[in-house]
């Protein structure tokens, strides 16, 4: 749940979403923000949102300037390597790109979100894998309890009884446990493999994954 906010958090810094104050408006050079715009990935609806916050302060977007500057600037983000880029930090594509030039942007994408779900898929095997440990080494503690009781003299026949069930009982859940870690890390071995082969498919001239 927190990978998925904090993907759709980084969406929104990518595509842009800070309204223009006064001062913006009024020293505003609209064909450098129509260019940042436009490198962002933002929709060239950008521009009307523009229009609205400035109209508050009786300034109207030089439209022609950053029509020119957001057609530049997507030229700058409709790129196979740009593309790639969004995929591998798993940031959303909101279709900005003209036809001519969004198949070389999509090959860059989804080879580089193919390589961000299978980081994801490593990831997510490690968080399990550390869960169960956790399980683990909670269950051993408690039996360590749990046979401070059995040796207590001063301890019941009943306290005795039910602390001898319960670590049975976890003794069990620790042997499941271990099944399961043992699973795990043989998936996560797999995982980590697909995500290398996939690394190594890297176009030239395409940052390898850190």
């Amino acid at each position: 749940m927190y990978r998925h906010i904090a993907v759709v958090l980084l969406t929104l810094l990518i595509t842009g979403c800070a309204s223009l104050d006064r001062d913006e408006c009024l020293s505003a050079d609209w064909y450098s923000l129509g260019r940042e715009d436009g490198s962002s990935g933002a929709s060239a609806e950008r521009l009307d949102r523009h229009r609205e916050d400035c109209a508050e302060y009786g300034i109207t977007p030089d439209r022609a300037a950053y029509e020119e500057g957001y057609e530049r600037g997507i030229d700058d983000f409709c790129t196979a390597a740009s593309g790639y880029e969004k995929g591998r930090r798993g940031h959303h594509y909101n279709g900005v790109c003209p036809a001519a030039l969004e198949s070389g942007f999509l090959l860059g994408y989804q080879q580089g979100y193919a390589l961000h779900q299978a980081e994801q898929r490593v990831e997510a095997y490690n968080d399990a894998i550390e869960t169960r440990a956790r399980e683990i080494a909670n269950s051993e503690y408690r039996i360590y309890h749990l046979q401070e009781i059995l040796a207590d003299g001063d301890s019941s026949d009943a306290e005795r009884q039910q602390a001898l069930v319960n670590i049975r009982y976890l003794q069990r859940n620790i042997q499941s446990l271990r099944f399961q870690l043992l699973d795990l890390r043989h998936q996560r071995q797999d995982a980590v493999m697909e995500f290398q082969r996939l690394d190594g498919q890297h176009f030239q001239g395409w940052p390898a994954s850190p």
